[in-house]
């Protein structure tokens, strides 16, 4: 835990958007600063900054925060990392609560796993750099076109035909083989004490994680005669899971492409570590693969931050076309769509490039056919089109059309592709998806509480003119704003006249978080002069609206009234309809100001 004075003086010393120009090109707008959002794919600018106010938000996507959510967003920290990483640019020490002795012990345990994987990434590219036994996989490289610069910038190394000389030389710096083991650069041996090298005889690939770090390698074996590896041996062996390394969260490439995929707005996955390095070498620096693994809702989860725009390699065979299926279903619930990559009679991306170049590659990749309609277009054609196959290709296909939100009109593109595929009208698509079996996990989806147009002025006017409506608002009674919990407690919080920052941590409401940072994002709209009228309006309307609906209760109980009720009961309603009639009256002669929705 990290003290929260330390946050709050961070927040006041860091330049919000110094930070977020270094992802997003920002344009002055006003009293904001506007730019493309980096979280969805848009075409006109629609991401504001407020720097006054320490906040973000996109009018497109709804995606909002301060700087420390931007950070931890765009660049896959956690908090704390982010804290420091925020501290340090700004002066401000981050001095966290004593830790327990077994989280130092896990905390130190982490910094040496990485300590290790940066000593063994130092001594594989110090092997095929400079010594003899390293000139086998200069050799291989050199003969796939994998220029010097290309292994300098991304630290290839070799690994020696010997059973433990990075053991060795780990120990000439004083890292103990137990932290090899837990790094899975070494295994015990099955016989006696001690432990062996697992890379040998290999090419290695360093992979970094999102701050750039060694955490793991991928090893290939060269051919040839090898002391050490048998006749059998696998193409590639990778590293093992770790506490520093999980296969989930890790794309090759992505630390080198994480610019180069925000400049494009673009991401190119392909399948291999060297379909990585031959794309970035001819220029297609935004291409990033999995380490072995299919695509995850982690890897989504960070591809978002940084584009929407995808094209995945998936082979044409019937594994590739299964893979294609399972992974557009992750990529739809991402709000991502992706195209496919298809290479033809071409077995890899490197191939297609050493053989076509970039310029055809290029091409190839604004010509990949939408994932989706692969999909569908296999479905019908497994199914057919007669009335039934209609019914259970809708079927098959619902659970993916359902990631896309109900009426919206990302959900309606995708109901008219089905549509038209299968020749059926996207009413009759639409209605038989809300019939289609759903998952029996979860309940049903809840939406998203939004406010209304006037509680998001009222909003507004209490951020941006605080001075001007606080003794206004103070008059009213708390309960007219509604009977949400948290928005009472933000109204509170902001009448103390707190950050707004600081209001969203305390608040803890996603959805009133969104609304609050939306209201920051537009304080164009009114003037301070203007500011304690409006507030008088929107209060006067809000009043209303409670009164009319006490006015319907009212008329409910009267409604309800028998002759044998207390008669002292009926004349206190009709008493209480009377006095409220009297106030709606009055407050009718409130003028209506647009709402802000």
């Amino acid at each position: 835990m990290v003290d929260r004075a330390v946050i709050e003086a961070i927040r006041e010393r860091i330049d919000i958007v110094e930070v977020i120009s270094q992802v997003v090109t920002l344009k002055r707008r006003g009293s904001s600063m506007m730019g493309l959002c980096p979280f969805h794919d848009e075409k006109s600018p629609s991401f504001s900054v407020v720097a006054h106010k320490g906040i973000y938000h996109c009018f497109g996507c709804s995606e909002s925060g301060d700087v420390f959510k931007f950070v931890q967003q765009t660049r896959g920290l956690g908090f704390m990392e982010t804290v420091r990483e925020l501290g340090a640019a700004c002066g401000v020490a981050v001095e966290e609560r004593e830790l327990s002795p077994d989280e130092r012990r896990k905390m130190r345990a982490r910094a040496d796993l990485h300590d290790v994987c940066e000593a063994a990434a130092q001594f594989f590219h110090g092997v095929l750099m400079t010594r003899p036994e390293g000139k086998v996989a200069r050799d291989y490289l050199s003969d796939r076109g994998i220029t010097r610069d290309t292994i300098s910038k991304y630290r290839l190394g070799y690994a020696p035909d010997h059973w433990s000389a990075l053991l060795d030389h780990l120990h000439r710096e004083g890292l103990p083989v137990e932290l090899a083991l837990q790094a899975g650069l070494a295994r015990p041996r099955r016989e006696g004490s001690g432990a062996y090298d697992l890379f040998r005889a290999r090419l290695q690939i360093p992979i970094f994680d999102g701050r750039g770090r060694v955490v793991a390698f991928g090893g290939r074996i060269l051919g040839g005669q090898t002391r050490t590896a048998g006749p059998e041996a696998p193409k590639y062996v990778n590293s093992p899971e770790t506490p520093v390394y999980q296969k989930s969260k890790v794309l090759y490439g992505l630390w080198h492409a994480r610019a180069a995929i925000q400049r494009r707005d673009r991401l190119v996955v392909v399948e291999g570590y060297f379909d990585v390095l031959s794309l970035h070498q001819a220029g297609f620096q935004e291409a990033v693969a999995t380490c072995g693994t299919a695509l995850t809702p982690e890897h989504l989860r960070t591809v978002q931050r940084l584009t929407r725009t995808v094209v995945a390699q998936f082979d044409e065979d019937e594994a590739g076309m299964r893979a294609a299926t399972r992974s557009l279903e992750l990529f739809l619930s991402a709000a991502i769509e992706p195209r496919r990559l298809d290479l033809g009679a071409h077995k890899d991306p490197d191939e297609y490039i050493q053989a076509e170049g970039a310029e055809a590659f290029e091409a190839l990749l604004a010509r990949g056919e939408p994932l989706l309609d692969l999909v569908i277009r296999r479905s019908v054609a497994r199914h057919g089109r007669s009335p039934d196959a209609a019914q259970r290709i809708i079927d098959e296909l619902a659970p993916m059309v359902r990631h896309a939100e109900a009426g919206s009109a990302r959900r309606l593109a995708i109901v008219q592709r089905v549509g038209a595929a299968i020749g059926q009208h996207e009413q009759v698509v639409e209605e038989r998806i809300g019939r289609a079996a759903r998952p029996e996990v979860g309940g049903p989806e809840v939406a998203r509480w939004r406010g209304n147009a006037d509680l998001n002025h009222l909003l507004l006017l209490l951020i941006h003119f605080p001075d001007e409506v606080r003794p206004v608002l103070a008059e009213v009674d708390p309960a007219v704003v509604g009977g949400r919990e948290t928005l009472r407690e933000a109204i509170g919080l902001l009448m103390q006249g707190r950050a707004l920052p600081e209001v969203i941590d305390d608040v803890d409401d996603a959805d009133l978080a969104r609304v609050l940072h939306a209201a920051a994002a537009r304080g164009e709209l009114y003037t301070a002069e203007q500011a304690g009228s409006a507030m008088a309006e929107i209060l006067g309307r809000m009043q209303l609206n409670r009164i009319s609906a006490e006015l319907a209760e009212v008329k409910r109980a009267i409604d309800t009234c028998t002759p044998a009720d207390d008669r002292s009961r009926v004349l206190e309603l009709y008493r209480r309809r009377q006095h409220l009639q009297k106030r709606r009256q009055t407050l009718l002669r409130t003028k209506r100001q647009p709402g802000l929705g």
